[in-house]
Parts: structure tokens; C-alpha cells; sequence
């Protein structure tokens, strides 16, 4: 059995992530290009009615990290993204995005900013529950695509 201390460090306690502070975490951030991320899993939204929050993951039980996340849009239509990460029942980060106009555009929030030459993000650590969300400013069907990796460990 793997020892989660193992993975936070320290000798009896844990601790998750409490917030994100990068390029993304400011109101109005400027999406980026996004690259596959070859170790997570591509998913392609479903339906999104503007403004409105959905569940790209929401877990509890457990304790790990998240390793990759990234969301990016689909084509060139002129949108705002909004992402909200809960860790540990704590909201960490609630970001709305300024317009973006760009296909393969968006945000990188643990994990390799692409597959060339990658900078990394810190993983988010969470010692019982995940959760992200995000919502587009616009309904929609399949305008986004979430690379998500991670990995429970008790």
C-alpha cells in the first residue's frame, strides 16, 4: 500500500493545496495556447448553458493529487471561460477568463504547458475530496476540451 505522506511529505500529517497563484490566477486572465497533453485524458464537453457551472470531476474518499489539468476551446468563436477548483471542500481557485477568440486557447492549471519544450505547473494536492468546474459565457455543444490526469492513493 502506497503511504500517502509519501506523496505530501512530513511524518504524520498531510496537507493539501489551499490556493493557485500563476499567470491564470487573476480576473480577466489571457487565455493561452494549449497543446495535447499526451499523459492526461482528453475529454470534449457536452451541452453548456452560458454561465453555468458543470462538474468535469467531483470525488471524495480519497487522498492524492492532481497532476494535469487544462482546459482549452475548440474553435475561434469570441467566449469567456470561467474555472473553479475545490479542494478539500475549500474553493482554491475561481477565475473567469477575458475573452477569448481563439481556437486551442485557454488555461493550464497543474501540469505541462504543452508537449514542446513544457514548462510544469505543481501538481494540486487534496487529502479527501476534488473538485473543477468551469462554464462558458455562451451555450454550446463540444467547444471545449479538459486534459485531466490525477491519481488517488488512499
Amino acid at each position: 500500500m502506497i503511504d500517502s505522506r509519501n506523496i505530501f511529505g512530513g511524518a504524520s500529517s498531510m496537507s493539501a493545496t489551499k490556493r493557485l497563484y500563476n499567470v491564470f490566477n487573476v480576473a480577466g486572465w489571457a487565455g493561452t495556447a494549449i497543446n495535447s497533453v499526451a499523459t492526461a485524458t482528453a475529454s470534449t464537453s457536452g451541452a453548456l448553458t452560458a454561465n453555468t457551472l458543470v462538474d468535469l470531476i467531483n470525488e471524495s474518499g480519497s487522498a492524492g493529487e492532481i497532476s494535469q489539468f487544462s482546459i482549452a476551446t475548440t474553435d475561434a468563436t469570441a467566449r469567456t471561460i470561467r474555472v473553479v477548483i475545490t479542494i478539500d471542500g475549500t474553493v482554491i481557485f475561481d477565475r473567469t477568463s477575458a475573452s477569448i477568440a481563439a481556437s486551442t486557447t485557454g488555461c493550464v492549471l497543474a501540469g505541462a504547458t504543452g508537449q514542446s519544450n513544457p514548462a510544469f505547473l505543481p501538481s494540486i494536492k487534496y487529502t479527501n475530496s476534488k473538485r473543477i468546474q468551469y462554464a462558458s459565457s455562451l451555450t454550446e455543444t463540444g467547444k471545449f476540451t479538459t486534459y485531466l490526469a490525477f491519481q488517488d492513493v488512499t
